[in-house]
C-alpha cells in the first residue's frame, strides 16, 4: 500500500513581508489629501487671525478720529486737506483693510452695502467688510474640509466656501432689518413724544432734541444723527429724509412728509403728529395681526424648504456611500440640478403666497 502523501504546512515562524514599492517608489506615494490639511489647518489659522484683527480695528480708534470720521458723513470732508492717516497698532490690519477699498471702490454693490451696514449701526468700512467677507470664505472651505474630509474633501471644500460667501451676507441683512423693525415698532411713541413738546411750547428742532435724548434706541441714535446733521447747516426736513432712507422706513417717510407739508402751508403741527402717530399704530397692529394668521402657512414653509436640506446633510453623515451617487454619476448630476431649480421655484412661489402687503 502507498503511503499517504502530506503536504507541508507552513511554518508558524513565517513572517509575511509587505510589498515594499522598489527603487522607483512605486505604490508608497500618499494621495493630495496628506498636504490639504495642513494646508486647511493654517489657512483657517490664518482667516482666524485676519477676522480678529479687521474686527478689532476699529476699537482702536480714538474719539478724536470718530469725530472727525462722523462730520466726514456730512460732506465736509472736501473742504479740508486730506491727512496722513496716523500708523494703526497693526499695520497689516490697516493694509489689508486700505486694501478692500481699492477693491470695493467703485462697485455697484457697495452703495448697498454701506446703507445695511449704516442701517444695521456696525462703524465698519467697506474694506473691512470685504476682509470679512474673504476670511469668511477661507474659515468656511477650511472647516468644510476637515469635517468632511474622512468623506469627501472636495464637497466639504464647495460647502465651505458656498457658506463663507452667504452667510456674512444673510447675518448683516438680518442685523439691519431687526434694526430697522425696532426703529418701526418705537417710531409712533416718538411722533407722540415731539407732538407733546410741540404742544409744551417747544420748538422742533428742540422737541427733535428732546427725543434724541429720551427716546430708547435706535430711535435716540438716529434723531441724534439727523440733529447733527441739521447743526452743520442741513434743513431738518432734509435731515429727517436722510434718516428715513438709512433706515428705510416708510412710515418715518410719511412723517416727515406731513412736517414738510405744514412748513409750507403752516397749521398745528403737534395736532398732524398725533394724527399721523395715532395711524402708524394702527396700521402696525394690523399688521401683526395679520402676520399672526399667516405664521401657520410661514412655518409650513420653512419646514418644507429646510427638509430636503437637513436630509441631504444627515444621508451624507450617515450613509456617504448612498447619496454621492448623486454628484457622482451623470444621472445623479441632473437630479440635483432638477431639484435645486424646484427648490428655487417653489421658496419663491411660497413666499408670494405668505406674504402680505398692509
Amino acid at each position: 500500500s502507498q503511503a499517504p502523501i502530506v503536504e507541508p504546512t507552513p511554518s508558524s515562524s513565517a513572517v509575511a513581508v509587505p510589498p515594499s514599492g522598489g527603487a522607483d517608489g512605486e505604490g508608497a506615494s500618499p494621495g493630495w489629501t496628506t498636504w490639504l490639511l495642513p494646508l486647511a489647518l493654517i489657512a483657517l489659522f490664518l482667516g482666524v487671525f485676519v477676522l480678529v484683527m479687521a474686527i478689532l480695528a476699529p476699537m482702536f480708534r480714538s474719539a478724536r478720529k470718530e469725530r472727525v470720521a462722523t462730520i466726514d458723513q456730512y460732506g465736509l470732508a472736501s473742504l479740508r486737506p486730506q491727512t496722513k492717516q496716523q500708523a494703526s497698532p497693526s499695520a497689516i490690519s490697516e493694509s489689508l483693510i486700505q486694501f478692500g477699498d481699492r477693491v470695493m471702490e467703485g462697485r455697484e454693490s457697495t452703495t448697498r452695502t454701506m446703507r445695511l451696514l449704516e442701517r444695521a449701526d456696525l462703524p465698519w468700512r467697506a474694506g473691512e467688510w470685504f476682509i470679512l467677507r474673504v476670511v469668511a470664505v477661507i474659515v468656511g472651505a477650511a472647516l468644510g474640509y476637515l469635517l468632511l474630509s474622512s468623506r469627501s474633501a472636495l464637497v466639504g471644500l464647495i460647502v465651505g466656501v458656498v457658506v463663507g460667501l452667504l452667510l456674512p451676507t444673510a447675518a448683516l441683512r438680518y442685523i439691519a432689518r431687526r434694526r430697522a423693525r425696532a426703529f418701526e415698532f418705537v417710531l409712533p411713541d416718538v411722533l407722540m413724544l415731539v407732538a407733546t413738546s410741540l404742544a409744551s411750547g417747544f420748538s422742533l428742532l428742540q422737541a427733535l432734541d428732546a427725543v434724541a435724548r429720551d427716546a430708547p434706541e435706535p430711535a435716540g441714535k438716529e434723531f441724534s444723527r439727523a440733529l447733527a446733521e441739521t447743526r452743520i447747516g442741513a434743513d431738518v426736513s432734509d435731515a429727517l429724509d436722510h434718516m428715513a432712507e438709512r433706515m428705510d422706513s416708510e412710515n418715518m417717510r410719511w412723517a416727515t412728509m406731513a412736517i414738510r407739508i405744514q412748513r409750507e402751508v403752516g397749521g398745528n403741527l403737534a395736532e398732524t403728529l398725533r394724527i399721523t402717530a395715532a395711524t402708524l399704530r394702527e396700521r402696525e397692529g394690523l399688521r401683526r395681526h395679520v402676520r399672526a394668521l399667516s405664521a401657520e402657512g410661514r412655518f409650513s414653509a420653512y419646514i418644507l424648504i429646510a427638509l430636503p436640506i437637513v436630509l441631504l446633510i444627515w444621508t451624507t453623515i450617515t450613509n456617504y456611500e448612498y447619496v454621492s451617487l448623486l454628484w457622482t454619476t451623470l444621472l445623479g448630476v441632473v437630479m440635483c440640478v432638477a431639484g435645486i431649480v424646484a427648490m428655487v421655484i417653489g421658496i419663491f412661489w411660497m413666499r408670494k403666497v405668505v406674504q402680505i402687503e398692509v
